[in-house]
């Protein structure tokens, strides 16, 4: 990242600039700043959608009705699915053309006469992309807080039922800290797996339109791969990125040692 090194040629130290033409240059500054932005709305946005998501299909999946193991299942096949083969079948079906499958339904079975470009529109764009990232991202939560809701001994809610606890004050009193554990590990680990993953995005939208999705990993991509082929300049986006990575890290093993020293 002190260096100037294209793909192929030699390397040349130069120091801070790669940083300072990142952060204040004519050529790359004004594409940075807007990645910060995209990545933050991106992972925050994603993490809690999937943690409210999550949650409520716990919650659902921890009651006893008929079908139950067979609805788990359905549940958890988004996650199980190669991440790039769910990219690339969102992508088909939000493709703005006639050939897109909701614009090809909405022609053909609703009489629509204009066709919506779910991934070619700058306003559009990233909420289609998060939307993606959230249907498969939400069955790890729902695991993940399940788990922890069969961890909860029930005689604590038999005990709060006695005193005279409703469901809302039981859920908030018992369930709500009881889970925190699993709630706190699995955002953290989540949020470092949503921010730091190139495959929606790179499959979905190459970080466009008018870089309206471009994340911290597209952007390395595209400067030092793809597009600009700029070693030095992506290792620099890399690097202004990681300070995120390591106060999420230190939380989550804060945490993950807490836990074990409790159990």
């Amino acid at each position: 990242s002190f260096q100037n090194k294209t793909i192929g040629g030699q390397a040349r130290w130069v120091g801070l600039d790669n940083y300072i033409e990142l952060l204040t240059g004519d050529q790359y500054a004004s594409v940075f700043w807007n990645t910060v932005r995209v990545s933050l709305v991106y992972t925050v946005v994603s993490v809690a959608v999937k943690l409210l998501f999550g949650l409520l299909m716990a919650l659902m999946m921890n009651e006893q009705f008929r079908g139950r193991m067979l609805i788990r299942a359905l549940l958890f096949l988004p996650w199980a699915t190669p991440t790039i083969i769910v990219a690339l079948t969102w992508r088909w079906i939000l493709d703005g053309s006639i050939n897109g499958l909701i614009n090809l339904f909405r022609v053909e079975y609703l009489g629509a006469e204009t066709l919506i470009q779910f991934l070619a529109d700058p306003d559009k764009a990233l909420w289609f992309v998060i939307l993606v990232v959230i249907w498969q991202g939400t069955p790890f939560y729902t695991m993940m807080l399940l788990a922890g809701l069969q961890a909860i001994p029930d005689d604590q809610y038999e005990a709060a039922s006695l005193d005279g606890a409703n469901a809302w004050r039981r859920f908030l009193d018992i369930t709500i800290p009881g889970l925190m554990p699993a709630i706190t590990i699995t955002v953290l680990l989540s949020s470092i797996w949503t921010a730091n993953s190139i495959n929606f995005v790179y499959a979905m939208t190459r970080g466009g339109p008018s870089n309206s999705t471009m994340t911290f990993p597209m952007l390395a991509y595209e400067i030092g791969i793809a597009g600009g082929r700029q070693l030095g300049m992506a290792a620099a986006v890399s690097v202004l990125f990681f300070p995120l990575f390591i106060v999420a890290i230190y939380i989550l093993t804060k945490r993950m040692l807490s836990t074990d020293a409790q159990n």
